[in-house]
């Protein structure tokens, strides 16, 4: 005869299957109806920009369109000094001009800018994103990331922003998925990845965090790993090494390859070296961890949240006090305010900066560390109830990487982290289009929560509501952005037209 608890946690795995397979076919069909719908009135906003509102190159386009027309040209010997990315951007723009010149009667700036609004809105959410989804359909929706904030706003422009993301995402895809078995797939994966660094230089670093996902998923499996995490890190290592050619090889070319550019241009970035000297930017990790915290505020904020921060500062009062200090030495000391910053009203982190991060020496030493205290914490905490655990004896039952749920171990977490801290930190401009990669790869591998928001009590067991919630959150973001960006122009004498608010 089944005893009670038997019944009840029978009940719960029942209740939860059905919760499930419900709020797949939810998330099947929203992204299904929504997708057109968004496409379209982006299509038409496209249209509209193009037309009125900036038919002219804006801030950094006047250096890629240049560049783009000169490779348009057959000048491809010829270089702007002022460039401080890879020519990826202009050879896949110069690919895009030939293939429409003389089906349609745009102007070469309109053209190019098709591209990126053709990679947002059919490669990142339907080839990029939806293996991903299928995957993991609880987890996160293609729509969503489609309309990501900090993304969405170079939908319309000609910047090196969405392909880069599109590239190095599709590398974890690929990673992770298998299409083309497991061979071909991690090949393909470091090409994706090579590739986006033709983009932006500093996806090498997300190349890194590629491999070690390549390599724990299988790890894991093959070494067992349990609740001891050095003896994990070790296992990790040794499989690498006898895997080397297998898991390591095709990522390990990419890093040859970087090391001579490095060697070979002395610097990271390619031109205009003065005004993009790498540094110590420390208040830069801070800055991304608090957008990544606004940004997904609605997948973890609850009134259960809110008070599970305040015990946690409440039960370690003399720890809150040495963090504080900890952040006011790092605010004091390794803030920097580099002259594009205070200089380009065209900006939001020129106002953020000005008006609230160092309004004053209570904003800045009282009012920032508690919010970059908070931020830290949010980030920490849901990244860590969303990562794998393991038993201290028994092995995982699961016997193929493809089969693995996409989750983080703590191993990939401290990457994720480190990553995200490289990325960011040595970069001197307070330049929110770096925490694209950050948020994206951390907002793959976490969950929404199931509580309600208000009431202290579980709503859904896949926390599928907040998904929709953080869809109207980014469609919020999104009009309020673009309507600033149309209707609040902003005159420069030394420019003919007028200028526009961005990220």
């Amino acid at each position: 005869m089944p005893k009670e608890g038997d019944i009840s946690s029978e009940k719960f795995h029942q209740e939860l299957e059905q919760d499930i397979k419900r709020n797949v076919e939810f998330g099947f069909l929203f992204n299904l109806l929504s997708w057109p719908a968004v496409a379209i009135i982006t299509s038409i906003v496209f249209y509209r920009f193009n037309k009125n509102v900036v038919p002219f190159a804006f801030i950094d386009e006047v250096f890629h369109l240049g560049q783009t027309v000169q490779y348009i040209n057959g000048n491809w010997k010829s270089w702007d000094p002022k460039i401080t990315t890879p020519p990826g951007l202009y050879v896949l723009g110069w690919i895009q001009y030939k293939l429409l010149h003389g089906f349609v009667a745009w102007s070469p700036l309109t053209a190019l800018r098709l591209l990126n609004l053709f990679g947002g809105l059919i490669v990142w959410p339907w080839v990029v994103l939806r293996p991903l989804f299928l995957f993991s359909a609880v987890k996160f929706w293609p729509i969503n990331l489609m309309c990501f904030p900090l993304l969405f706003t170079f939908y319309f422009l000609y910047y090196t922003d969405v392909w880069s993301t599109i590239f190095i995402v599709e590398s974890l895809t690929l990673a992770i998925t298998l299409p083309f078995g497991e061979r071909k797939s991690i090949w393909a994966s470091a090409l994706c990845g090579l590739v986006s660094c033709l983009f932006r230089q500093t996806n090498i670093v997300w190349n890194l965090f590629v491999m070690i996902i390549v390599i724990e998923r299988r790890a894991l499996i093959q070494r067992d790993f349990n609740n001891v995490h050095f003896n994990n890190y070790l296992k990790l290592i040794i499989h690498s090494l006898e895997n080397f050619h297998q898991l390591v090889l095709p990522y390990a070319l990419n890093f040859m390859l970087f090391l001579a550019f490095l060697a070979y241009n002395r610097s990271i970035t390619l031109g205009d070296k003065s005004n993009h000297t790498a540094g110590i930017h420390l208040v830069q990790f801070f800055y991304c961890i608090a957008f990544i915290a606004i940004f997904s505020a609605p997948i973890w904020i609850s009134r259960r949240f809110v008070r599970g921060y305040l015990r946690y500062t409440l039960d370690h009062p003399l720890g809150l006090v040495f963090q504080w200090l900890g952040m006011v030495i790092l605010i004091r000391y390794f803030t920097r305010a580099h002259p594009f910053l205070l200089a380009d009203n065209r900006h939001y982190t020129f106002y953020l900066f000005k008006k609230i991060i160092t309004r004053n020496k209570f904003f800045k030493y009282l009012v920032m560390p508690a919010s970059y205290h908070f931020s830290i914490y949010s980030y920490m905490s849901v990244m860590h109830s969303n990562i794998i655990h393991f038993h201290p004896i028994l092995p995982i039952e699961i016997k193929s990487p493809v089969d693995l749920p996409v989750q983080l171990t703590h191993i990939s977490w401290t990457a994720l982290l480190v990553c995200t801290f490289i990325t960011v930190v040595p970069s001197p401009l307070f330049e929110p289009r770096y925490y694209i990669l950050p948020y994206i790869f951390w907002r793959i591998f976490v969950s929404g929560s199931p509580e309600s928001y208000l009431a202290d009590r579980i709503v859904e067991l896949t926390g599928v509501h907040r998904l929709s919630r953080e869809f109207l959150w980014f469609a919020l973001i999104n009009v309020f952005t673009l309507t600033v960006f149309a209707f609040k122009p902003i005159v420069w004498q030394t420019e003919s037209f007028p200028q526009r608010i961005i990220w």
